[in-house]
């Protein structure tokens, strides 16, 4: 009887302590580096940054109902920075037109002092039929960063040398794109991500079923996406 009794105390010190480790989070601040699925009017940093102007007429009317607010609000974080960009590339040209400006590798060097970066793009390669290139990890000419491949592995070996003590989550769309991207294509650019973020051991996070109006995560969408971002990050907490 007194062993029972034993095994069972224990056990529900087990069963509590592994509620309380799968409910905390660490102390941190985040960054997020991205387009307009992230860029809600009025925190965008810096404010220069365009905002994705139609959130209102997808049932987005306040910042609470954004991925990061979610994510800040789920885990205790800060969110440093937002530094997303309306329209904006990871690579800086398409077929037709330059986004150098813009694109998030030039934005790259602007997030602060974050724990943690989240980098949520590449719908805009996608939709504008941004040439893919090669897998090139070294030595990149401006004409593959103009290139999606090389573009997204120069910005993944720039931030982990500018930030090397923060984790790094690349956020894949699995339906990337509007409905007019070719299967074939979505799947190069996802496939493609997902080697690179091997290559340079940075985290993944796939995001399924995103729920969208005009192309853009509305309410549903945002906190699908909040969703599973935290559902991520609680597995490697706990991993």
């Amino acid at each position: 009887m007194k062993l029972r009794f034993f095994f069972l105390i224990t056990l529900s010190t087990l069963l509590l302590a592994s509620c309380r480790k799968e409910e905390s989070f660490w102390e941190a601040s985040f960054s997020v580096l991205g387009d307009s699925y992230s860029a809600f009017a009025g925190y965008v940093d810096p404010d220069s940054n365009d905002p994705w102007p139609n959130y209102s007429q997808i049932e987005v009317t306040k910042p609470e109902q954004m991925w990061w607010y979610q994510v800040a609000d789920q885990t205790g974080w800060t969110m440093e920075r937002n530094n997303s960009f309306s329209g904006s590339l990871i690579c800086n040209m398409d077929v037709a037109n330059y986004y150098g400006k813009h694109s998030f590798i030039r934005r790259m060097d602007d997030l602060g002092e974050p724990d943690v970066i989240f980098i949520f793009g590449a719908t805009n390669d996608a939709n504008h039929d941004a040439p893919l290139g090669d897998f090139v990890y070294a030595d990149w000419t401006e004409e593959q960063l103009c290139m999606f491949r090389p573009a997204l592995a120069y910005l993944l070996d720039y931030l982990q040398k500018k930030y090397p003590y923060a984790e790094l989550y690349l956020m894949i769309d699995m339906n990337l794109g509007s409905g007019g991207i070719d299967d074939s294509i979505r799947e190069a650019f996802i496939d493609s991500m997902h080697q690179i973020a091997t290559h340079y051991q940075v985290h993944s996070i796939d995001l399924y079923d995103i729920h969208k109006q005009w192309w853009h995560p509305d309410s549903q969408g945002q906190e699908g996406i909040a969703t599973q971002v935290v559902r991520a990050l609680r597995a490697g907490l706990n991993a």
